[in-house]
């Protein structure tokens, strides 16, 4: 029987449960610093420039999408801990910030490319969260809690509001599922762009992107259905609190990172041959 060129999802895993085993710590830590640093900077525009009207609205989405693009150069040094540690190397903390050593110009235009795919696949979420507030605004969410804890409805505005409520939050929650998943696939391509920037840092960021849409070729759908396996680990998190994600989510990004190097070897002996 052919044996695939590739690592097994099962084999990349493994390994990552034994690379976590060696560095938990910085990896575990270089996850939640860069998490602090994300949720910081959002919070920080959304409490400066409220989207309380049109105007302060465009103004917050346009600086959260330049948040976003600046988080990019976290990134790339949370890619160097994590190939650093998949090559039995040790890190510090301070290699969360390496992005900014080297060439953060170059990252910030690949961030700015992804990100911009990542907004347009996302507005019909931001129209649905706009629609959820405007719901939430106008509904008295402490009585219908109380309906639904006693089972009981007292009028037919108060069932009218229940309807409209629930219809709402379940189709903020498939619009946010579907948005998710297609700005997945469509980013998919650009995958190694981070990891690239350390093992080529000659290339511009327009050749990253070239070659990244490249060696994705033939391998989008494994890199997806292997982000899709995670799945049930982020579900099961929810049962802890989310205390789970203190693992699952290393666990998945070195999981990757795993794939990036395995791809990567794959090709280089194909092009050796």
């Amino acid at each position: 029987m052919h044996k695939s060129k590739y690592k097994s999802n099962f084999e990349l895993k493994l390994l990552a449960r034994i690379q976590i085993g060696r560095y938990p710590g910085i990896l575990i830590g270089a996850i939640i610093l860069n998490f602090i640093i994300s949720i910081a900077t959002a919070n920080i525009i959304s409490t400066l420039i409220p989207a309380n009207n049109p105007f302060g609205f465009i103004i917050n989405y346009i600086m959260l999408f330049v948040a976003q693009v600046f988080i990019s150069v976290f990134n790339v040094g949370l890619s160097f801990i994590f190939l650093k540690s998949a090559c039995n190397m040790s890190s510090t903390i301070g290699d969360l910030f390496y992005g900014f050593q080297k060439d953060p110009i170059k990252a910030l235009k690949i961030g700015a490319v992804i990100s911009v795919i990542d907004s347009i696949c996302m507005i019909p979420f931001d129209i649905a969260s706009v629609e959820l507030s405007s719901v939430l605004g106008s509904v008295d969410i402490n009585k219908l809690s109380l309906m639904l804890a006693n089972g009981s409805v007292d009028s037919y505005e108060s069932l009218a509001a229940y309807n409209v409520f629930y219809s709402t939050m379940m189709k903020f929650y498939l619009i946010m599922l579907v948005c998710a998943l297609v700005s997945l696939i469509l980013t998919l391509p650009f995958f190694p762009a981070f990891y690239m920037i350390l093992d080529f840092p000659e290339w511009s960021a327009t050749t990253i992107l070239k070659r990244s849409f490249e060696v994705m070729h033939g391998n989008k759908l494994r890199l997806f259905l292997l982000n899709l396996s995670f799945i049930p680990l982020y579900l099961l998190s929810i049962f802890t609190c989310g205390l789970a994600l203190l693992f699952v989510i290393p666990y998945a990004k070195m999981t990757t990172t795993n794939f990036y190097l395995d791809m990567m070897a794959v090709r280089n002996k194909s092009s050796n041959n």
